[in-house]
């Protein structure tokens, strides 16, 4: 199954609301989750392009979330947001296997930029593997 769609997870319902709003303005379909047990559910039913979290949420935190969600889609690309940004929290970042942390309150142009550079960054990956028929064209 091809990997589609952006998934969202923060406890702010407003951010959430609000980010739906500007990404929807640019023709660009999110799904957003409120907690980490939500979201975990929304990955086993459908694959993302791109996971966004909070880093601190009530029950599971964004941490926990990115190591149960590389478990059920080991590619895919993870951005924590946070407002704190330290060099522990970008260690066990790393160690989680989050692809890139971004400091809060963050300018929805960035954003946007961060997540435009991850999707652009799977198509060209995904034009550049060689299907078993364009191999079996190549010559001996």
């Amino acid at each position: 199954m091809k990997d589609s769609g952006i998934l969202f997870v923060d406890d702010d319902i407003l951010f959430l609301a609000l980010l739906r709003e500007c990404f929807m303005q640019r023709g660009i379909v999110i799904q957003c989750a409120e907690n980490g047990e939500d979201a975990l559910q929304m990955i086993q039913q459908r694959p993302f392009a791109v996971l966004l979290t909070d880093l601190q949420m009530p029950g599971m935190d964004g941490l926990e979330l990115a190591g149960k969600a590389r478990k059920l889609m080991p590619d895919l690309p993870i951005v924590l947001c946070t407002g704190a940004v330290t060099p522990e929290v970008c260690a066990l970042a790393e160690e989680t296997g989050i692809t890139q942390v971004v400091r809060k309150p963050i300018r929805f142009s960035e954003l946007l930029a961060i997540v435009g550079n991850i999707v652009s960054l799977q198509q060209t990956e995904n034009l550049l593997q060689i299907s078993p028929l364009e191999e079996s064209l190549a010559p001996a």
